[in-house]
Formats: C-alpha cells, structure tokens, sequence
C-alpha cells in the first residue's frame, strides 16, 4: 500500500509533470521525489520512473 505522499507524488507523476514540478509543487526536495518514486516502483515491482508512469497510465485507462 501507497503511503499518502506517495499517492500525491504518484498523482502528480501520472499527470505529467516532472520531478522539479512534484519538488516544487509538494515542497520537498527532487531527492525526496525521486526516493518516493523509488519506493512506489519496489511497491509495484518496478523500476524507474517511466515504467512506473507507464504501468499506471495502463492500469487507469483499462
């Protein structure tokens, strides 16, 4: 299960924006981004962020 900040990252990642965006817009590092991004990929057995994105674009427009 997702935490609730990764939800948010999550959200804003599927919605396009990049890791400066989600930093910016969440008001935390793009470090804490990418370790977020990280997490949610091991979560889904995933890796990067462009797989992660891709999965759930996939999984939302089913």
């Amino acid at each position: 299960m997702l935490s609730m900040r990764e939800g948010e990252v999550l959200a804003l990642l599927i919605a396009g924006k990049s890791n400066r965006q989600i930093a910016e817009e969440l008001y935390i590092s793009r470090d804490t981004v990418e370790n977020h991004i990280t997490r949610i990929g091991k979560k889904l057995g995933l890796r990067g962020r462009g797989k992660v994105r891709t999965w759930v674009v996939n999984r939302v427009d089913q």
